[in-house]
């Protein structure tokens, strides 16, 4: 009898240990690694288990579970999940807004939080507090910046009006040349602006003087030859200067000009009064008109030109009109605000 309750005792204790090892084998098979996502700024939990951020991952067993989104203090939504024991356990629930910018001018570059996202019109998923910033072609249009806050499963849209920045404001510097001399060319615009340029002969400066050019020409025109002598060339004018594009400024003023060219007639026998040199000068001086076109690239300038002398002075005097070429480059200090 004694040895009979023994070996019921053992037999029992064997058995709730078998029963423990089923248990605890049963449970491990039936427990699996689940991984929760919602969107970066709301919270997400499990069963009452709240992560504090974005992201849960945690054992669970098989089943049916409650998954709980919270979003600041007057947001909660709930979600009913079933696990299985197969396949894959990563579950996301969104509960973003929805943002949709527009830009006048279109294809803006738009930046959250400056991380570029895209050229407007653009449609974006966000949720929360978020920067915006809008640009396009900075030396053209300012850039614009704004605070969007986005609640769970908003729709928003903004439009975006970019402000056209000023012209900057360049001053100018060129060096020109013209069949008669050489000179410069200073100028000051924005939209509108003013310039000078000054331009004289090879050699020398100052008005009335005539100056050896050393070329020689002929003309059948009366008896001999006639020779190319002294010539003397110069202009200094101002007047007013405006931008037509972004690459394109014109000038266009008034000044005061002096030219001259001398003719040496060589008469020979058998004429009666022997051999003599006359001089036959001609030119013209006063008021001269001067206008022209600069293209810009970059810093770089490059000018065409026209001038007049408008007045007459000397014998068979005549008006004087030339062309002028110039190159030289910009100054400018630019800030973006």
């Amino acid at each position: 009898m004694f040895l009979l309750f023994k070996d019921m005792k053992r037999f029992i204790f064997f058995l709730f240990v078998g029963i423990a090892c089923i248990c605890k084998a049963q449970t491990v098979q039936d427990s699996v690694k689940i991984r929760l996502e919602t969107d970066a700024g709301a919270e997400i939990g499990i069963d009452g288990d709240i992560s504090s951020t974005n992201i849960l991952i945690k054992k669970v067993n098989v089943g049916t579970h409650t998954v709980v989104v919270r979003f600041g203090s007057d947001f909660r939504k709930e979600y009913e999940l079933v696990v299985e024991d197969s396949g894959e356990h990563v579950y996301k629930y969104q509960i973003h807004g929805k943002l949709k910018i527009i830009t006048n001018p279109a294809s803006a570059v738009v930046y959250v939080d400056g991380i570029r996202k895209g050229v407007s019109p653009l449609s974006l998923n966000l949720l929360g507090d978020h920067n915006i910033r809008i640009e396009k072609d900075p030396q053209t249009y300012f850039d614009i910046t704004d605070r969007i806050s986005i609640r769970p499963f908003e729709q928003l849209s903004e439009t975006y009006t970019l402000t056209k920045r000023p012209p900057r404001l360049y001053g100018m510097v060129l060096m020109t040349v013209s069949p008669s001399g050489m000179g410069g060319f200073l100028g000051i615009c924005r939209r509108f602006g003013a310039y000078t340029r000054f331009s004289t002969s090879f050699k020398g400066i100052g008005f009335g003087k005539l100056l050896p050019m050393n070329t020689e020409g002929f003309s059948s025109n009366g008896p001999g030859y006639y020779h190319k002598g002294d010539s003397y060339s110069s202009i200094v004018s101002c007047g007013m200067m405006a931008r037509f594009h972004k690459y394109i400024y014109a000038y266009l003023g008034v000044g005061y000009a002096e030219n001259a060219q001398s003719y040496t007639l060589d008469i020979y026998e058998p004429f009666p009064y022997g051999a003599s040199d006359k001089i036959y000068p001609y030119g013209s001086k006063g008021c001269a008109l001067d206008l022209g076109a600069i293209f810009k690239w970059k810093a770089l300038l490059i000018s065409c030109g026209y001038a007049a002398t408008l007045g007459k002075s000397y014998p068979d005097g005549n008006f004087h009109n030339e062309l002028s070429l110039g190159v030289g480059f910009t100054i400018h200090k630019h800030k973006k605000r």
